[in-house]
Parts: structure tokens; sequence; C-alpha cells
């Protein structure tokens, strides 16, 4: 498995990815996917031969504020090192940031990601006196 910064992603290739982890709310509109990538600071993927594996999306301004927005892998490779060896090099490439953030399900079945979370060092926002609020549309 090869991991490399890139903006060279097929549109097809990104629908499989996130169609394959349940994320039908980005594959409703994949004229989305150019402007996601283009916009992100940051877009690791994780290949093996020409095949996009997993993928890791990092929004904000590269200096102080950065966001995990998207981190998926297949399911058939789920639980192989591959979701932690992108955010590894993520948090390689966000070494100078001070905040980075992170959002995902608050759910039972979500346990092993939020556990892989919490042992890279983040924490909920209500652990350091602060409250994350969101504006959905």
């Amino acid at each position: 498995m090869e991991i490399c910064a890139t903006r060279a992603l097929e549109r097809a290739e990104l629908i499989r990815l996130y169609d394959a982890v349940g994320w039908s709310a980005y594959t409703r509109e994949p004229e989305l996917f150019g402007p996601m990538v283009d916009g992100a600071w940051l877009v690791l993927a994780a290949r093996e031969g020409d095949r996009l594996v997993g993928l890791v999306r990092v929004v904000g301004d590269g200096a102080t504020v950065a966001c995990i927005q998207d981190l998926l892998v297949l399911p058939e490779h789920q639980g192989c090192g591959i979701g932690r060896a992108l955010l590894d090099r993520a948090l390689e490439a966000c070494a100078g940031i001070r905040q980075i953030y992170i959002t995902t399900d608050d759910a039972a079945a979500n346990q092993r990601v939020i556990d892989l979370y919490r042992s890279l060092g983040f924490r909920p926002t209500s652990e350091m006196g602060l409250t994350t609020l969101t504006l959905q549309r």
C-alpha cells in the first residue's frame, strides 16, 4: 500500500469509496467532489496498485486551524492500519497547526473509530471546557 498527497483523483473512484462506507450524502451530488478535493488544504490517498482504498481530507488555513473532514477506508480494508496510517501522515503534515479538529458519529457502533482518535490525542471538546456548535444545512 502506498500513501501520497494528491488531488489527481477520479470522480468515479471517489464515488466508489464514499458509497462503500455509506456516505451517500456526498455521492448524491457528485459534482461537488471537484471543489471538495481542490479546496482542501491536504488530501492523502491510500492505494493498492491503482485502486483507491482510503482517503483523508483536511480543510483549514494550514497555519492555525485544521479540520480532518473525511477519513475513509474501504470496508474490506478496515482494521488493517490504513486509517491509522492516513491519520498519522495527516497529523505529521499538521505538526505546526495549533488546533486540529475531527468530528465523528457518537454511536456505540463507532466506538472503534472514537478509540482510534483518542489514541492519537483527540479529546471531546467538553473535556477541554469548550463547546462545538454546528449549523447544518
